[in-house]
């Protein structure tokens, strides 16, 4: 049997290779526009969930990689898209999580390519550090509060009682919290910068509808070294670029994330 040319080989492979990432970025660009014709990014998710998962893995790891191997600031290409995309992988869509088997099969095409920076966007690791007793960290006068209790004064109105809640790792109470008016942007910056804390309480911030997508929420919620490491290299794409820089060189944090940073940066380097 006559061995097969290489792709490198092959003559007109170039000229077909132009054509399908034609076709790939006219997709992009549509899927762009149409996830930004709907109002609530909860749809926005559940609109790529549906692509994705009517693709094959192949398929599936293609957009992927188009849309997060683009570069960010200061030349961004489609970062509304790239936002989702990255907020669907942390969060899945109104109805389901992405499904585990497209994960495997997106993270499969992604090592068959060598392509490391979407391999750990798709891996998942634990915290780099976990929060042993999360009770501890409370005010001995609000940590001999009933639970029960401490749910409902998350919901008023005195402020000294909601500066010591911010330190509770109960995710009702953090939900209250953050649905609270009196709860400003500079107090959610203050807990998710807190160490140590609970990896439930940043997992709540940033699905937070006041203030998950607030550049400095996220960026003090990805620096944390209580963050997991699947958010922490998720979250990377949609901060600035001196945030970004710093995590590239912070030793606090998994090496997984700091290598993801050095990439991230490359990425946008090459977009400059």
């Amino acid at each position: 049997m006559q061995e097969r040319p290489r792709a490198a080989d092959t003559p007109g492979m170039e000229p077909a290779r132009a054509a399908d990432d034609a076709i790939l970025e006219a997709e992009l660009r549509s899927l762009d526009r149409t996830l930004r014709g709907l109002a609530e990014p909860a749809m926005q998710r559940e609109r790529l969930l549906e692509r994705l998962e009517a693709a094959t893995p192949a398929e599936a790891y293609a957009l992927v990689a188009a849309v997060m191997q683009r570069p960010g600031e200061p030349a961004p290409h489609l970062p509304h898209l790239r936002e989702i995309l990255q907020d669907l992988l942390r969060e899945g869509g109104v109805s389901r999580p992405l499904d585990p088997d497209l994960c495997t099969g997106i993270h499969a095409e992604a090592a068959a390519r060598d392509d490391a920076f979407v391999v750990r966007l798709m891996c998942s690791y634990g915290a780099v550090a976990e929060m042993r007793d999360a009770a501890a960290a409370l005010p001995r006068d609000v940590a001999q509060i009933p639970l029960g209790v401490r749910r409902a004064l998350a919901r008023g109105m005195n402020a000294s009682t909601l500066e010591k809640l911010l330190l509770d790792a109960d995710p009702t109470v953090i939900d209250h919290l953050l649905a609270n008016p009196r709860i400003t942007e500079d107090h959610v910056v203050r807990i998710a910068a807190r160490r140590p804390i609970a990896a439930s309480t940043l997992d709540r911030i940033q699905r937070s509808r006041r203030f998950g997508r607030r550049p400095r929420v996220r960026t003090a919620v990805a620096r944390n070294p209580y963050c997991p490491t699947p958010l922490a290299i998720q979250l990377l794409g949609t901060l600035p670029r001196a945030a970004v820089r710093e995590m590239a060189g912070d030793t606090t944090i998994h090496a997984d994330t700091r290598r993801h940073a050095r990439a991230e940066l490359d990425r946008r380097d090459r977009g400059a």
